[in-house]
């Protein structure tokens, strides 16, 4: 009996185990829900040109903008669950399913993740000549000139949320101005027209580089290697204060295990390439080293921290 029922799980496994060891077999489609030139499609290129020289297949890039994401992770989500269409999964991956009430898919149950890439921690910045040193001496600054203003990237973004979240938690009257891109961000907290914004790393390093901004907390629970000097917002005593950016691959649920085992084993190989990984940890990318299981616990646990950013914000979705 022991031997028949051996016999049938092998059985059972082998298709699942047969396709992992001849994946990939053809082209594969890297799915990106934004337009062509942005920080994710660029990421999703550079993994894309990795996972093609390492499986000697074709990646392609498949570009599907549009309503926050939500148009390209819907098309996923109606693919054949084979490994052969991939997606690029960055924040709003997790936050748009608290924004849109009727999306045409589940995130956490539609969906399994294959990989954590990297991410880029939140952080605060003011202009080189403020006077606010910490979080503390910015709610203190806000306090004491009710009506000052936060910069983002547009509703719905991370500064966005996060800053929402702190004015809130901290009974703070602040103003939400929203810009069309990070540049025009920059113009205007370097001129002093907004005090503050909770940015990814990767949009304000080089600006805390050159001397033009100052840090003056990392949202995070640790410190970054950039910025080493930088204490984080634990540190400082407000560990609800905690964010970032992140880019993950994830695929159709029932995807096999074993495929799905495979791209988090190759992309682990891509995130060690130093011709990869270099010039984002450049940038302010931090890099994760975990399994699959782990890569979907993270999703749930950034599922969990980002609902109630967006209940503070009060953001409504767009009318399409």
């Amino acid at each position: 009996m022991r031997i028949v029922l051996v016999l049938l799980g092998l059985l059972v496994a082998s298709p699942s185990l047969s396709l992992a060891q001849g994946y990939p077999s053809k082209n594969v489609t890297l799915v990106v829900p934004f337009a062509p030139g942005g920080a994710s499609d660029i990421m999703g290129r550079a993994v894309g040109q990795k996972l093609s020289e390492r499986w000697k297949q074709p990646v392609i890039i498949d570009n599907r903008p549009g309503a926050s994401t939500t148009t390209g992770t819907a098309y996923v989500a109606t693919q054949p669950a084979d490994g052969y269409t991939l997606l690029l999964a960055p924040l709003p991956f997790v936050i748009m399913p608290n924004v849109y009430k009727n999306l045409k898919y589940n995130a956490l149950e539609d969906f399994r993740a294959a990989s954590v890439i990297a991410y880029y921690p939140l952080v605060v910045t003011v202009n080189a000549s403020s006077p606010i040193k910490d979080l503390k001496g910015l709610f203190d600054h806000i306090r004491a000139n009710p009506g000052a203003a936060y910069a983002s990237v547009g509703p719905g973004s991370s500064p966005h949320l996060l800053s929402a979240y702190m004015s809130k938690e901290e009974k703070l009257n602040t103003v939400h101005v929203p810009y069309r891109s990070g540049g025009q961000v920059m113009s205007d907290l370097i001129s002093g027209r907004v005090l503050f914004y909770a940015a990814p790393s990767t949009e304000v390093l080089s600006q805390i580089k050159a001397g033009t901004l100052r840090a003056i907390s990392v949202l995070s629970d640790t410190r970054m290697k950039q910025l080493p000097d930088v204490s984080t917002s634990v540190e400082q005593g407000f560990k609800k204060y905690v964010g970032s950016s992140w880019s993950s691959i994830v695929v159709p649920a029932k995807t096999p295990q074993a495929v799905i085992d495979k791209v988090n084993a190759d992309i682990a190989a891509v995130i060690k390439d130093p011709s990869f990984r270099d010039t984002l940890e450049e940038q302010g990318a931090q890099f994760m080293s975990v399994n699959a299981k782990e890569a979907q616990d993270f999703l749930v646990k950034e599922m969990s921290l980002w609902a109630p950013m967006v209940e503070a914000s009060g953001i409504e979705p767009p009318n399409n």
